[in-house]
């Protein structure tokens, strides 16, 4: 004899068998259906934004990981671009300081600048350059196209100090181009402007004429370029006028100069 529990189960499928054929089941499962679908699309929907969350987290991720990627490289190529621009820039400084040489006839000695004080008055720079190199007080100091920009003020065994003519201190002899005797002093006036001063009434004197060294300093050549006249400014009742000259060279920006040393 089967066991109870046997019994039972076998009874009970027997009671469902014949409710079924007798047509009573289909309305508990359609009440059953009807119940419980609510709670069925829920959950569906649940897991359809819990796969949807999962697939957007993923995708995040993805493009946040791309766009690190992105990011690090547009880094490096800017990088390589400015790296590319400096030495562009360097090289072609350097052309245009062998041009100038080449044309002058000029012995000079390639320096760079390696420290600089540039303020609202004063204008000295520290370049890799020397006693030990040949460089002495006094020499004239050029940058691309022979550009004067300043002359040597002290030195050290390899490394020299440089003030440039727009320095409050700076003073060098210079003329208009073209002329054949001195014409006034050039004076820093701070802030990357000169003064061209003691420029005698009867010499003609007009907005953009070019000023050079008037070569009478022992140690600068005559007709390095300074810069240009912006303004000038002149009484009749004065024996000298003034021009406000602003120098060619960019100084708060120059890397590279040459030093034109003994023998040129």
């Amino acid at each position: 004899m089967p066991s109870r529990p046997w019994s039972y189960s076998i009874f009970g499928i027997l009671i469902l068998v014949v409710l079924a054929l007798a047509g009573f089941v289909r309305p508990v499962r359609e009440t059953l259906r009807t119940v419980f679908l609510p709670v069925a699309r829920v959950a569906s929907s649940a897991g359809a934004a819990a796969g949807k969350y999962l697939r957007m987290d993923e995708e995040t991720r993805i493009a946040n990981e791309r766009a690190d990627e992105l990011e690090a490289r547009l880094r490096s190529q800017t990088l390589d671009y400015v790296r590319l621009r400096a030495l562009e820039e360097e090289n072609r400084a350097l052309l245009a300081q062998a041009n100038f040489i080449t044309e002058k006839g000029y012995q000079t000695l390639g320096a760079r600048i390696i420290s600089r004080s540039i303020t609202h008055q004063t204008a000295v720079v520290t370049i890799d350059r020397g006693a030990r190199d040949g460089v002495e007080v006094g020499h004239a100091v050029v940058a691309e196209d022979g550009l004067f920009v300043g002359k040597v003020i002290s030195l050290g065994e390899r490394t020299a100090v440089v003030m440039f003519v727009s320095d409050v201190r700076a003073r060098a002899a210079a003329t208009v181009v073209g002329s054949d005797r001195v014409a006034g002093v050039i004076e820093g006036r701070g802030n990357g402007v000169a003064h061209f001063t003691l420029v005698p009434q009867a010499l003609p004197l007009e907005r953009d004429a070019v000023i050079v060294t008037a070569g009478t300093e022992e140690k600068i050549p005559g007709n390095l370029v300074i810069g240009l006249v912006n303004d000038v400014e002149s009484k009749p009742t004065d024996p000298f006028k003034n021009a406000v000259v602003e120098p060619l060279a960019p100084l708060d920006r120059l890397e590279l100069v040459s030093v034109i040393v003994p023998g040129s």
